[in-house]
C-alpha cells in the first residue's frame, strides 16, 4: 500500500516494533487503533478485510504455548483490514524467514517478531 494509508501503517508497524524490543509486547490499543482505522478504510473503497492469517497465527500462538505471541496475531489480523491477502502473507513469510535468519546468525532462541514483519512490509514497497 502507497500513500497515506501506507505510512500510516509503516508508523503503526514501527512504534509496535520499538515496543516489542523494549517489552516483548505490543500495546493492544495501537493494534486496535489500526484495525479500526482498516476497518473504515475498507467499508470507504469497498475493500474486503482479510483476516484469516491473522487467526491462523492466533490459533498458532494458542497451540503452541504462545511461542508467536497473541499480539502477532492480532497485528495480522489489523493488518488484514488494510492489506489483500497476497502482502500479507509475503510481509508474514519473509518476516518470520528474516527473524529465523537473524536467529540462527546471532544464535538467538526468542526473538521479538514484530520488527522483522515491519521489515518486511518496508522491503514490499521497494521489491
Amino acid at each position: 500500500m502507497t500513500g497515506a494509508g501506507g505510512l500510516w501503517i509503516l508508523l503503526h508497524l514501527l512504534y509496535l516494533s520499538v515496543e516489542d524490543i523494549r517489552e516483548r509486547q505490543v500495546s493492544l490499543f495501537v493494534i486496535a487503533e489500526l484495525g479500526g482505522t482498516g476497518m473504515i478504510y475498507a467499508l470507504i473503497v469497498g475493500y474486503v478485510p482479510q483476516p484469516l492469517p491473522g487467526i491462523l497465527i492466533l490459533l498458532l500462538g494458542r497451540f503452541s504455548n504462545e511461542q508467536i505471541g497473541y499480539g502477532d496475531g492480532w497485528l495480522l489480523l489489523a493488518l488484514g483490514m488494510w492489506l489483500p491477502l497476497k502482502t500479507l502473507l509475503w510481509i508474514l513469510f519473509l518476516g518470520i524467514g528474516l527473524g529465523t535468519l537473524y536467529a540462527l546468525v546471532f544464535r538467538v532462541r526468542e526473538l521479538p517478531l514484530v520488527p522483522f514483519l515491519a521489515a518486511a512490509y518496508a522491503a514490499g514497497g521497494w521489491l
